[in-house]
C-alpha cells in the first residue's frame, strides 16, 4: 500500500519543483490577497455543520481589538479552561477552521475552551496577534483561576503558547498551569537540518523558504530574533510546565528538540514528545485515526495532570 504522500514525492520529482520564495513585488501582491482573504472569512462558529456543535454551548466573546469563543459543556468541569490558540502561519485560519478539534477537546476530553481569534497578518503584523493573546489570557484571569487555566496551540499558536508566558512573566501577571505546544514555530532566523530532510520528502505543509516568505508578512525581517517572536532565544527561566510535540518527520522538529533542550537548560519542567508519520500540526486533525492512537493518549495525560 503507498503511503499518503507518494504522488507528491513523484511529483516533485519529475517536475523538480521547488519551494518558492518571493521576491518582495510578489509578497506585496501577496499581503493583498491575503488581506482581502481574511477580511471575508466567516468566523462565527455558530454556523458550523451541526455535527460539530451539537450539545455545545457557544458564548461569543469581545475584547479591545479581537474576538473570541468560550466553548462549553454541562457535564464538563465549570471552574477549569482549555485556552486554545490556533495556528495558520500567523495569516490564516480562525476557531471556526479548527473546529472539529475544539469539540473534541470539548466533548471527547471533558474540558471547555476558550478559543481567540487574533488579528492575524499581515494586515496587523507582529505584535497584533500576540497583544490579542494577552487580551484573551487577561478575560480569563477575571473568571478563572490561573492554575485552572492550561494553554494548548498547534504551529504558529504553538509559538503564542510558548511566547504568552514569556509575556506574562515579564509583566509581573499569573502564569497558567501548563503549556502544550504542538509542532511550535521556536525561531525565525534559520532553517534547521530538519528542512532538509524533510521539505517536500515528509513534509508539505512547513517547507523550505518559509522563513524567507514569513519576513515581511508577520513582522519586520529586522525583528526576526525578537524573543517574543523567537522564543528559542528568549531567557526561558521560570516559565509553566511544558509539552512540546512534533512529528518526526516534519520540518520543525529540530525546533522543538531545540526548544526542548533550552527549556530543560532554564531549569523548566519540560516534556518532548515525537511521533512517527504525522503530519505538521497534526493534533488538530481527530478525523486521522494514527493521530488518536498515537498523539491524543499523551494531550490526555496532560490535561488530566493539570487540570485534574
Amino acid at each position: 500500500m503507498l503511503d499518503s504522500n507518494f504522488a507528491k514525492r513523484l511529483f516533485v520529482r519529475l517536475t523538480g519543483f521547488k519551494p518558492k520564495v518571493f521576491s518582495e513585488e510578489e509578497k506585496e501582491q501577496m499581503r493583498q490577497k491575503l488581506i482581502e482573504g481574511n477580511r471575508k472569512q466567516d468566523r462565527d462558529i455558530r454556523t458550523c455543520p451541526e455535527k460539530l456543535i451539537r450539545g455545545l454551548s457557544i458564548e461569543a466573546v469581545e475584547l479591545p481589538n479581537a474576538s473570541g469563543w468560550l466553548v462549553t459543556r454541562p457535564e464538563n468541569p465549570g471552574d477549569r479552561i482549555i485556552y486554545y490558540i490556533h495556528g495558520g502561519g500567523f495569516v490564516g485560519a480562525c476557531t471556526r477552521d479548527r473546529m472539529a478539534f475544539v469539540a473534541e477537546l470539548v466533548r471527547t476530553f471533558g474540558y471547555n475552551v476558550f478559543s481567540i481569534d487574533y488579528r492575524l497578518a499581515p494586515e496587523f503584523m507582529y505584535p497584533c496577534g500576540l497583544d490579542d493573546c494577552l487580551d484573551g489570557y487577561q478575560w480569563l484571569l477575571e473568571r478563572f483561576a490561573p492554575e485552572d487555566i492550561v494553554l494548548i496551540g498547534e504551529s504558529a499558536g504553538g509559538n503564542f503558547v510558548l511566547v504568552l508566558p514569556l509575556v506574562l512573566r515579564d509583566r509581573g501577571l499569573p502564569l497558567p498551569k501548563a503549556v502544550y505546544s504542538n509542532s511550535p514555530v521556536t525561531q525565525m532566523l534559520e532553517e534547521k537540518e530538519s528542512f532538509r530532510r524533510f521539505s517536500l520528502k515528509e513534509d508539505f505543509i512547513v517547507v523550505e523558504g518559509i522563513l524567507q516568505n514569513t519576513a515581511g508578512i508577520y513582522m519586520r525581517p529586522e525583528e526576526a530574533g525578537d524573543p517574543y517572536i523567537s522564543p528559542l532565544f528568549a531567557d526561558l527561566h521560570g516559565l509553566p510546565p511544558v509539552y512540546l510535540t512534533a512529528s518526526e518527520c516534519e520540518c520543525l522538529l529540530d525546533d522543538a528538540v531545540t526548544m526542548a533542550e533550552k527549556l530543560k537548560e532554564a531549569g523548566n519542567d519540560v516534556r518532548l514528545m515525537t511521533y512517527p508519520g504525522l503530519c505538521h500540526a497534526f493534533i488538530i486533525s481527530p478525523q486521522m485515526k494514527k493521530v488518536v492512537r498515537l498523539a491524543y493518549p499523551d494531550l490526555g495525560e496532560f490535561l488530566h495532570k493539570y487540570l485534574g
